[in-house]
């Protein structure tokens, strides 16, 4: 790299615009609350979880590297806090509530009796997912329903990208298993 590409590659970075906490909260809520959601199965849980998540990223704030994206950082903080959230609850109040409406949106062109069934096959998935163990749980629900790629569930969950290979691919096994069975 010579001097000049150096020089202005220094002079974007100190004059790239900085996140803000506020921007952050903004951006992301709706987004940490749904991973909240769908890992610990009950909206209670998922407020209190994305409630932590940002107390704990805003005291941490002037810590956090702005190179690196804030979303992921914010996703990694959510998922963990989820999991310690539902090992903390227990089993019995993980399961509690269906997890109908992290993302539902009616689609005013289907017809009622295709809403309905399509309704029925997200509940018949969600809950499938819900049963899954942590392990798989949050990298399928990660990868399914915040379409992360493969190298950013191991930045999320801070796991080599071969293990989340592996996780995907059982957890898909188990979820594949789970609906087969309900069918």
């Amino acid at each position: 790299m010579t001097a000049s590409v150096a020089l202005s590659f220094a002079r974007a970075v100190v004059t790239a615009p900085r996140t803000t906490f506020t921007d952050a909260v903004r951006d992301y809520q709706d987004e940490v609350y749904g991973v909240a959601l769908r890992i610990t199965g009950d909206r209670e849980s998922a407020l209190d979880v994305t409630s932590t998540t940002f107390l704990k990223a805003y005291r941490a704030f002037a810590r956090y590297d702005q190179t690196r994206p804030i979303r992921f950082w914010l996703l990694r903080i959510a998922t963990n806090e989820a999991i310690s959230h539902a090992r903390r609850a227990g089993r019995e109040l993980r399961r509690r509530t269906a997890v109908e409406s992290a993302d539902e949106v009616a689609d005013a062109t289907a017809a009622p009796e295709a809403a309905s069934l399509a309704r029925e096959e997200r509940d018949l998935i969600r809950a499938a997912v819900a049963q899954l163990p942590e392990l798989y749980r949050s990298v399928i629900v990660l990868r399914y329903f915040n379409e992360l790629s493969i190298d950013e569930i191991a930045a999320v969950t801070e796991r080599p990208a071969s293990t989340v290979g592996v996780q995907l691919l059982r957890g898909r096994t188990l979820l594949r298993r789970a609906l087969e069975g309900s069918a």
